[in-house]
């Protein structure tokens, strides 16, 4: 038998995407709306922080702002993935993309996040990621 001593990781991550026709403070109020900001008083449980803070401070400070900069950063907006071309459409329409992730390693929240499926838009905010694995 066996017997292995040290470190094992089975942790996973996941990239979203975010395309928001605002400044980055207006950003962080939209999506404490759509995702809740604080939790009602009579929710089960009591240490979880509110996940539009969550999904807030796990955007990255680098937005795309142009097509030029999506260019630099990941490559041909000619060729964009199937899901990208939903941000491209807004990045001409003068919205500003943003990119973030979540590691299930920090946080139980985080964790949950991580593994879950996002797909939303309304006339101010599309926000798209697939769960990591």
């Amino acid at each position: 038998m066996k017997i292995r001593f040290g470190f094992v990781s089975n942790s996973s991550s996941s990239s979203f995407i975010i395309a928001f026709k605002g400044n980055e403070d207006e950003l962080r109020e939209k999506l404490k709306n759509i995702f809740g900001g604080t939790l009602p008083d009579k929710y089960p449980i009591k240490s979880m922080p509110p996940i539009g803070d969550v999904v807030a401070d796990n955007v990255e400070d680098d937005p795309i702002k142009t097509l030029k900069d999506w260019d630099d950063r990941y490559g041909d907006w000619n060729n964009p993935y199937e899901n990208h071309v939903r941000f491209i459409k807004r990045l001409n329409e003068g919205w500003t993309v943003y990119y973030g992730g979540f590691d299930d390693d920090r946080s139980k929240l985080e964790k949950f996040l991580c593994n879950s499926d996002i797909d939303f838009e309304d006339e101010e905010i599309l926000i798209w990621q697939k769960g990591g694995y």
